[in-house]
């Protein structure tokens, strides 16, 4: 449509310039060329119903979305374990918390409960320390770049007291060994190796204890 309104624009001017004077004709080029380019500036900008969106999570959920992001604030609802607790925070961005159970990433504790392997040494000591951690200041959490959910739908997560991890302590204190290194949720590994580094040289908690821990986990025979 705008290229016929052109043509016929065009072709009136044609036919009016063959009666006009070099004059007319001047100020007839001058309006015709007002005409395309306005014709063309319209042609060329977007409506503002037409302008793209910025693309936006499906769900919403903090959950199934990917990369990195900033620590999250949470809630502690309860300890469970030494390297487990349940939080609440605003995972699906609407202002409203849910509560989710976390496994700490990276780290491996003695077990309190497990059907198998019952209770092991320390595992209520890991478990209190880890209590005392949370309960001691504004609790955020954090994701890795891999999967944020493990087979038992827990958030995998690093976990913060104050801003200090709450992983680096029960390294270094040895309430804990590094485990379950599942790339590419490794961003901290050289940290938490270096902490673990050090309760094993000054034989601090489990690594007081000769043949305690094993690669597969802690030795409860």
């Amino acid at each position: 449509m705008k290229k016929w309104i052109a043509f016929i624009w065009l072709a009136l001017a044609g036919g009016f310039l063959s009666a006009c004077t070099m004059e007319d004709v001047g100020d007839v080029l001058e309006i015709t060329e007002d005409v395309l380019t306005a014709i063309e500036k319209e042609q060329n900008s977007t409506p503002e119903t037409e302008k793209a969106e910025e693309p936006l999570n499906e769900s919403g959920s903090i959950l199934k979305s990917k990369g990195t992001m900033e620590p999250i604030p949470a809630d502690l609802v309860r300890p469970v374990d030494g390297d487990t607790a349940v939080f609440a925070f605003d995972a699906d961005q609407d202002g409203k918390k849910e509560e989710f159970s976390a496994r700490f990433l990276l780290i491996d504790t003695p077990e309190t409960r497990h059907p198998q392997l019952g209770k092991q040494p320390l595992g209520e000591e890991a478990k209190e320390r880890t209590a005392e951690l949370l309960e001691d200041g504004e609790v955020t959490i954090e994701f890795d770049v891999g999967q944020r959910l493990d087979k038992y739908d827990r958030i995998l997560v690093y976990v913060y007291v104050d801003g200090v991890s709450v992983q680096e302590t029960l390294l270094e204190e040895g309430f804990a060994r590094v485990a379950y290194v599942y790339p590419p949720n490794t961003r901290y590994l050289d940290e938490f190796e270096a902490k673990e580094a050090v309760a094993k040289q000054k034989e601090r908690g489990v690594w007081a204890m000769d043949g305690y821990v094993t690669e597969r986990g802690f030795n409860s025979e």
